[in-house]
């Protein structure tokens, strides 16, 4: 039978990679507040929000294929317990950590302050 954590883990990294996908095959092509990778510094212009949504399709995807590949080694471990829900979790949230990190340090250094690009990328 398998976990519930191991299911979730496999799951939200199924979701991550058709998400990604989807960002990849259509872009949102307006700044909205509904579907798109959306913050700040993602929204300042039309550049900007092309820039972030491609980068961060792009991670998603690979995060997603990621956690897809855990969630099935942790099958392996035999006894699972709380230590896999925890490490479960924890993945889960890491990755919608660095996806946020890593798509605010790429438009960091793509644009200056207000949106304008530092150089052409």
């Amino acid at each position: 039978m398998v976990e519930s954590s191991t299911f979730i883990l496999l799951l939200v990294g199924i979701i991550f990679s058709i998400v990604g996908f989807i960002f990849r095959i259509f872009p949102p092509k307006k700044i909205n507040w509904i579907y798109g990778y959306r913050t700040f510094s993602s929204m300042k212009n039309a550049d900007t929000w092309n820039v972030a949504n491609k980068y961060s399709a792009e991670l998603m995807i690979a995060e997603g294929i990621t956690l897809t590949i855990l969630g099935v080694a942790i099958l392996f471990i035999p006894n699972p317990g709380i230590t896999t829900a925890i490490l479960a979790i924890g993945l889960i949230l890491l990755s919608a950590i660095i996806l946020i990190v890593a798509t605010e340090r790429q438009l960091n250094k793509v644009f200056d302050n207000q949106g304008k690009r530092k150089y052409n990328v």
